[in-house]
């Protein structure tokens, strides 16, 4: 039995091309590699499920979710309070990373001790 299967060229984020909108299909993906991370990080310790929800201030059933991939049941805040816990210094890479964004392409970026006279 022949059966023809139809490809579909990828946006490059499964969830967009499952059907959901863009700026959700952002959230879901961000959520999803979050949640990877934790579990990646988790496993990498040798922790078990209790140890790591005494050491991410969660209870069991909440890292058993996180671990079972249940990504309805977590928000970005806290994927990001789970990693702080963890050690992961999320908050800070990001301000670094906006003002240096910020530094490389805000045209009227002030520069000290220059002289227009």
């Amino acid at each position: 039995m022949n059966t023809k299967v139809k490809l579909t060229k990828s946006d490059d984020n499964v969830f967009k091309d499952m059907g959901y909108s863009e700026e959700e299909a952002r959230s879901l993906q961000f959520r999803s590699y979050l949640m990877t991370a934790l579990r990646k990080y988790i496993l990498n310790m040798g922790w078990s499920q209790k140890e790591a929800a005494q050491r991410l201030n969660v209870t069991q059933p909440r890292i058993s979710n996180l671990m079972r991939g249940k990504i309805y049941l977590f928000s970005l805040g806290n994927l990001i309070e789970m990693l702080e816990r963890a050690g992961f210094k999320m908050y800070e890479k990001i301000e670094k990373s906006i003002n240096d964004e910020f530094k490389a392409h805000h045209w009227a970026y002030p520069i000290e001790n220059q002289s227009y006279a």
